[in-house]
Formats: C-alpha cells, sequence, structure tokens
C-alpha cells in the first residue's frame, strides 16, 4: 500500500479522534468553548479536504451537521455562507463558459492564435499557452486541457514533429501550464479565486470585484506565462526551427467547424458585456447601486436560455440538459469553506489564532511571506488548489490579523500559490490529462515544473511583498 492511500484511509480517523479529544478535553485559556469545538471540526474538515478520502462537497456539508449539533451556531447562520453572492457569480461565469462551448467560440479562438503563431516552434509553444491561459480565464481549466489536448496531438501529428521529444513534451505541457495559469486571472478562472472573494466578505467585509482582483493576479499570470515559455523552450528542452504543414492542419480543423451562427454572436454579445459591466462597474455605483457582481453573471447567464442555438431543432443555447453539467460539487465546496470560516471567525477561533502569531512579528515581512507561499506551493503539488485554498484561508486571514496586517495579504497569496502545481500529474487535473497523453514523461514534467515553482515563488514573493504593497492601500 502507497504512501498515498494510506493517507486517505487515515486522515478521517486521525481527524474524528481529535474532534473526539476536543470534545472531552476543556477549552484552552482565552478561547471559548464555541471556538475550541470549531477547532476540532476544522481539523477534521481540513484533513478531508487535504486527503481527499471523501468527495469534497461531502465534506463541505459537515458545518450544516456539525455547527448545529455541538452549539457553535444555528442551522440558518451555518447554511447562509452557502448562498454567498460569490456562489452565483461563479455559477454565472459557468453558464456564460457553457455557451461558448456550445457554440464552439473557445475553439475558434484556439485555432485563431495558432493561425498567427506561424511556424517557428517556440511561436507554436507561446499560441498554445495564450490560447489554454485566454480559455481559462473564462472556463474551467480541465475543460480547457481536454479541448487543447486533442487540438495539440493533432499538431503534434500533422507538423510532423513526431520524432521530437522535446517539442512534443513542451507542447502538450504548454496546455497544462497555460490552462492552470490562466485561471487565476479572474474571480471565475478557478474556484480558489472564488473562495477568496467570498472569505473575505464573509469573514471581514471586504470586498473584492473583478477590477481589483485582475489588477492583483493578472500581472502575476502574464509573468508566469512568460517564464512557462522560457522554461519550455530555452531551459529544459531548447526548441528550434521551424514545422511544415501548419496550414493545412488549421485549415482541416476549421472546415470542421459548424457556421457561428445567430447562436454565436448572441453569446459574443452577452460575454463581452458582462466583462465589460464587471470591469466598469464602479462607475455605475452611483446610479445602479444595486448593480452587482454576481447580478451580471447571473443575468448573462439566463440570457442564453432565451438565446436561440441556430441549430435544426431551434433548441435555446442552454436548456435543461446545460443545468445536468454545472459542477453542484465545486458550488458547495465554496459554501462549506465560507461556513467554516464564517464559524472562525463568530466563534473567537480566529482571534485566538491569530494571538499566536505575535511571536512572528520580530521576523522580515517577506520572510513570513516566502514561508507562507513556499508551504502553499509544496500542498499544492499534493492536493488541489480548491481543496489547499478553503482548508488554510481561515487560518492564514487570522494569522494576517494578529501580525498586524490586512487578511487580504496572506489570503491572496495562499489563493495564487495554491494554483502553481506544476511538478506533478497528480498536482492538478490538466497535468494528469496532459501525462496521460504519453508525449511527456515525468522527469520531463518534473525538471520544467520544479523550474516553474522555483520561479513562481520568486515572482509571487517580490510582487505580493514588495509591489503589491506599494501599488494598493492595504
Amino acid at each position: 500500500m502507497n504512501l498515498g492511500v494510506w493517507v486517505r484511509r487515515a486522515a478521517p480517523w486521525l481527524g474524528a479522534a481529535f474532534l473526539v479529544f476536543v470534545l472531552m478535553a476543556p477549552a484552552p485559556a482565552g478561547l471559548s468553548l464555541a471556538g475550541w469545538r470549531t477547532l476540532g471540526i476544522t481539523a477534521l474538515m481540513g484533513l478531508l479536504w487535504v486527503s481527499e478520502s471523501i468527495p469534497f462537497a461531502a465534506t463541505a456539508l459537515l458545518p450544516l451537521v456539525f455547527f448545529p449539533m455541538f452549539g457553535i451556531c444555528g442551522i440558518a447562520s451555518a447554511a447562509a455562507p452557502f448562498a454567498n453572492p460569490v456562489i452565483f457569480l461563479f455559477l454565472g461565469g459557468i453558464l456564460i463558459a457553457q455557451g461558448m462551448e456550445r457554440s464552439h467560440i473557445h475553439t475558434r479562438l484556439a485555432l485563431c492564435i495558432l493561425r498567427l503563431a506561424g511556424t517557428r516552434k517556440s511561436s507554436i509553444v507561446a499560441a498554445f499557452l495564450v490560447a489554454s491561459a485566454l480559455l481559462s480565464m473564462w472556463i474551467n481549466n480541465t475543460a480547457v486541457a481536454l479541448l487543447m489536448l486533442p487540438i495539440a496531438i493533432s499538431a503534434i501529428r500533422l507538423f510532423r514533429s513526431g520524432n521530437e521529444q522535446g517539442f512534443c513534451a513542451a507542447l502538450v505541457l504548454s496546455v497544462a501550464y497555460g490552462s492552470s495559469i490562466g485561471g487565476m486571472a479572474t474571480l471565475v478562472g478557478t474556484p480558489s479565486n472564488a473562495i477568496l472573494a467570498g472569505f473575505l466578505q464573509e469573514s471581514y467585509g471586504i470586498i473584492v470585484g473583478f477590477p481589483l482582483w485582475m489588477a492583483l493576479a493578472l500581472p502575476v499570470s502574464l509573468i508566469l506565462l512568460i517564464l512557462a515559455w522560457t522554461v519550455l523552450t530555452q531551459v529544459v528542452f531548447r526548441i528550434d526551427g521551424h514545422v511544415s504543414t501548419g496550414g493545412d492542419f488549421l485549415t482541416v480543423e476549421a472546415k470542421k467547424l459548424p457556421p457561428l451562427g445567430v447562436g454565436g454572436i448572441g453569446v459574443l454579445v452577452v460575454f463581452f458585456v458582462s466583462v465589460a459591466l464587471w470591469i466598469l462597474r464602479g462607475f455605475f455605483d452611483a446610479r445602479l447601486p444595486w448593480l452587482s457582481d454576481a447580478g451580471i453573471a447571473i443575468v448573462g447567464g439566463l440570457a442564453l436560455f432565451f438565446l436561440p442555438s441556430g441549430d435544426a431543432q431551434g433548441e435555446a443555447l442552454l436548456n435543461a440538459k446545460t443545468l445536468k453539467k454545472i459542477p453542484l460539487d465545486v458550488l458547495l465546496l465554496i459554501g462549506g469553506g465560507l461556513s467554516l470560516a464564517a464559524a472562525m471567525q463568530s466563534s473567537g477561533l480566529a482571534a485566538w489564532i491569530g494571538t499566536f502569531a505575535a511571536s512572528l512579528s520580530d521576523l522580515p515581512p517577506l520572510l513570513v511571506l516566502g514561508s507562507v507561499l513556499c508551504a502553499a506551493i509544496c500542498l499544492a503539488e499534493l492536493t488541489s488548489n480548491t481543496a489547499t485554498t478553503a482548508a488554510f484561508l481561515p487560518v492564514v486571514g487570522a494569522v494576517a490579523v494578529g501580525l498586524g496586517h490586512s487578511p487580504m495579504s496572506l489570503s491572496i497569496a495562499v489563493t495564487l500559490a495554491s494554483g502553481c502545481g506544476f511538478m506533478l500529474p497528480v498536482s492538478t487535473p490538466p497535468n494528469a490529462i496532459v501525462y496521460g497523453s504519453g508525449h511527456v514523461t515525468l522527469p520531463q514534467m518534473l525538471r520544467a515544473g520544479f523550474l516553474l515553482n522555483l520561479g513562481a515563488l520568486l515572482i509571487l514573493t517580490l510582487w505580493l511583498g514588495w509591489v503589491v504593497p506599494r501599488l494598493f492601500d492595504f
């Protein structure tokens, strides 16, 4: 039995044993009984999330049972975070993304970028990185990897590069890395970002909208894309030269697509209007105080249920089948993480944890930040980014407050770092998908991912520890 199986089997028992101990032992000095019991539930949920012993969504539902049972809060208070506006923002983004998939806009974008790339191999790797990242900003990164990998494999075959292992590996890795890096840039790009926004609003009353998050995360995403291209084409694989028959490949793939039609045009209108409103909403606050990011997302998603798809059946772009594809487990995960964070605040557990952070106040702030980032990146190699974010945001938020800093500082660090799982196939679904293609070996992924992780650690430390404090008033 390997280590991963042992951890998955042992984690629930360790968490349950600690919870039983908490229920039987008196609360430590300075911590209320509700806070002490919340600590036990937090440890249990954290172990279940990190070990993936049971599905994420099942763990997320535990607050609805344990909080009322142990007198931490009532069922209404425990359930309220499951209706946080950020969840509906993410839901609306999912609906718009499914409309884009239904009308094949994502494939058109990928082929368009490849057409602009030319025939140089390093440029083609850059094109796949950019295409995957742009799509992942609005579509789930797993779906992006599933879309782009077949295109990459077709390119490998039709570019007559089957014997050039370096180019093949770099091309499929660009799909995985672009899918992960692009999701960092927007609030709907990955559940981790939505969890952060909901946590800060639920626990500290801090609202993180689209413009602020893109200002914080988009530069990091762009720099990481450049770093990924450099690592893949100049350091690990040293790719040079041109390919042949690229135009033939793009022409064949383009002919497979149906016409854009009224459905595709409608999706583009809804998408660009939604993005424009998300970015410019601050200018309308005085006249339209009721307008919100979540409201914009839901209106955009609902509009697609009324727009015709343009197919022969005369169906709408989105229908009842679409609703069945909504990842409810992800929405429940966000709600469970927010419910846990709210209980940590209301019970006094977060403040109690923050008191221990005073011992770190003499350390250089960059050292504290770098340590948190390093721990989050290492953990992201073994667990999903959503689990890492949900489990550790309440803790690092309390630590930041205990150090006298805004909870945003370390919370943003954990969220961005949790998306930097580049080394192992188990780190992220895109990594697993491209590794399963057989075009990249584990040593190749380890080498490229290790260098990218080191670069991400340095970039995030400098960006969040030196640049951001000078640009934003936290």
